[in-house]
């Protein structure tokens, strides 16, 4: 992967070191050559990044071929071979070759790139993703609920796909056919066509609001573009364009606003008989919580009732997600409202300054503890390790089944480990396990117990209770659970 980065990499730049000389050096024809050849370069670069080695030559061998019949045919004939070539990379009547490359490439050089976050704020951004696609969940449901919306989904994706590739290729054909009368607007056009691509992903990740959203800014652009090539008198074209760029500006910047507004809390709710408290504990943090960087653990105890915090608690999210930190549980208690947050460990004054933030909110003094906690033993004594957290993430997990119309039955997969072996060999008299030879280590034994049942709460919580107990019996250590179906 790492090579194939280098080498995209490395031709991206040259294009673009190349480029100025070409314009200084080369006459009105050879430049418009040398940008009809930077293009499509770029594009077979991201064909290769994207797509890998391949799809790479299969992309190569439709372009040569449209571009040879596009040469040879007179112009009168170019539109049709368009949609030749056009129908050529949608349909790829050659994935079966493409197939056997890919069985005889290095595996590296056909996977899809994989982008990683990196640096220390990599649980924020994850926590972030995960937030937006819970926020994004109602539509995703509907590409298992609704069967006309995942058909109407998948068309528009693949015109957008279609008339992107159709655009593209007419604009370079264009552009070649008039390099005697080479016109610099020409090229945006292919503005258009990367606007085309960008939608089709937002529709195919996202959802037609996203994909509208994205649509309406893009607009400006072209808007923008349309007055300035206007016969309207200069001064009426400058005053509109002027006041298209301020309009795009604001409506940039209401959707940035909007960007941070949207959050989401996915709660595992439950109440905690042992801390007589009211538990609402984050799944969309679950994933992260044996992160490396996140570990300045705030504690604020609000004295408000819980109808109270919830109709501000929006708004805490909110604040939240602007300075990046991530809201873990809160808790309700005697009137009390226990609020649990994870801070960037190099944040100091982050969590002083939600303090301040709650004070303000709530017009009271918000006592607080900030401690920190690499190993999370904290979180797994208050909430991970705790029983009814246990339970409520597997119920969650399976009402996700419910929701998506999945009525089957379930597995209720435990990953739990031992210290001695006789422990272990006593649980297995009681549990068929499997043992995780790659988690496990010299001073533990890690075994993953898989329990068929039903899905219905009471039956998941009866089930999860009887292994719970077995392991108190073996001393046994939880670890995590999964929900999958059969």
């Amino acid at each position: 992967m790492k090579r194939r980065i280098a080498i995209a990499g490395s031709l991206t730049i040259l294009i673009f070191l190349l480029m100025p000389i070409a314009l200084i050096l080369l006459n009105l024809r050879g430049q418009g050559i040398f940008m009809i050849s930077a293009i499509v370069a770029l594009v077979y670069v991201g064909v290769y990044v994207f797509g890998g080695l391949a799809k790479l030559i299969i992309a190569f061998i439709y372009g040569i071929f449209t571009f040879v019949f596009l040469y040879i045919l007179q112009e009168p004939y170019h539109l049709p071979f368009i949609i030749v070539g056009t129908l050529l990379f949608v349909l790829n009547p050659l994935s079966n070759f493409e197939n056997y490359l890919e069985k005889q490439l290095n595996e590296e050089e056909v996977l899809p790139i994989r982008i990683s976050i990196r640096g220390s704020w990599w649980p924020f951004f994850s926590y972030r993703r995960e937030m937006k696609n819970f926020f994004h969940l109602p539509q995703a449901r509907k590409l298992y609920t609704k069967k006309w919306y995942l058909h109407l989904r998948q068309l528009m994706t693949l015109f957008l796909i279609t008339l992107g590739i159709f655009l593209f290729i007419l604009g370079i054909n264009s552009i070649a056919n008039s390099l005697d009368d080479f016109n610099w607007f020409n090229f945006f056009v292919f503005y258009n066509v990367i606007i085309i691509f960008v939608l089709a992903f937002f529709l195919y990740k996202k959802g037609f609001t996203s994909t509208f959203r994205t649509f309406v800014i893009s607009l400006f652009p072209v808007i923008i573009f349309l007055i300035i090539i206007s016969d309207f008198p200069d001064a009426l074209r400058y005053s509109l364009a002027s006041s298209m760029v301020i309009i795009g500006l604001a409506v940039g910047s209401i959707e940035l606003y909007k960007f941070y507004q949207r959050v989401a809390y996915d709660t595992y709710h439950y109440y905690d008989i042992d801390q007589q408290k009211e538990v609402y504990a984050n799944a969309l943090f679950e994933p992260l919580v044996y992160n490396e960087s996140f570990y300045l653990c705030g504690h604020y105890q609000i004295k408000v009732k819980l109808e109270t915090f919830q109709k501000q608690f929006n708004d805490i999210l909110i604040y939240a997600n602007y300075f990046k930190f991530i809201i873990t549980a809160y808790a309700y208690s005697s009137e009390m409202v226990h609020l649990y947050a994870d801070f960037h460990h190099k944040d100091t004054k982050r969590p002083e300054l939600f303090r301040t933030y709650l004070e303000m909110k709530f017009g009271m003094a918000v006592p607080s503890t900030i401690e920190e906690d690499p190993n999370k033993e904290i979180y797994e004594k208050t909430f991970f390790h705790r029983p009814g957290y246990i339970i409520a993430r597997a119920q969650n997990l399976a009402g996700l089944l419910k929701e998506l119309e999945i009525k089957t039955k379930i597995i209720l997969s435990l990953i739990v480990y031992f210290e001695l072996e006789e422990e272990l060999e006593g649980f297995q008299e009681e549990y068929s396990v499997q043992r995780l030879t790659e988690l496990s280590e010299d001073d533990y034994l890690t075994v993953r117990v898989d329990i068929p049942t039903i899905n219905i709460d009471y039956m998941i919580e009866s089930k999860i209770r009887e292994v719970l107990l077995s392991l108190m019996v073996h001393h046994g250590k939880f670890v995590r659970i999964s929900v999958f179906y059969q």
